[in-house]
């Protein structure tokens, strides 16, 4: 993405897909869009980097959520709109890390915070969500962290 903020790439394809006539994704970069300012709005700031890919996820997640509701109800059509949404909005987030690299991540960060128990869990996850957030699954992340305190 090099020093584009995902902001001006997200604003870049909107132009992009208007210019080409895809109403879709104009829809869909529109909607996502809103999200974000709508926050700036509400606090009166503008949304750092990190944060705006944390908007991002959260995006993605409502849309994993109604995705998961209307396969279990057998709506494939708007199962469908909603997996277009979410790999469309996917692609400007950060790459992330491998679950082998997250795994080395989490064992660095209970050495940083000296964790020894499960009780230690809340300093692990927000040294990790600190430092690798953005390109770090946190579901994931906390999963590994409980395993690995609880060895």
């Amino acid at each position: 993405m090099s020093n584009q903020s995902t902001k001006d790439k997200i604003q870049e394809d909107l132009v992009k897909s208007m210019k080409s006539g895809e109403k879709d994704k104009v829809e869909i970069i529109r909607f996502a869009q809103s999200f974000i300012k709508q926050l700036e709005k509400d606090k009166n700031i503008e949304l750092s980097e990190s944060e705006t890919v944390q908007v991002l996820k959260k995006v993605i997640k409502r849309n994993q959520e109604s995705y998961d509701q209307f396969i279990n109800a057998g709506r494939d059509d708007l199962a469908a709109k909603e997996k277009k949404e979410m790999d469309i909005i996917k692609t400007y987030l950060p790459e992330e890390m491998s679950e082998a690299d997250m795994i080395e991540v989490v064992k660095k960060s209970i050495v940083n915070c000296e964790a020894k128990s499960s009780k230690d869990m809340g300093k692990v996850m927000a040294d990790i969500k600190k430092n690798h957030g953005d390109n770090a699954d946190m579901s994931m992340v906390s999963k590994i962290v409980k395993e690995l305190l609880s060895l």
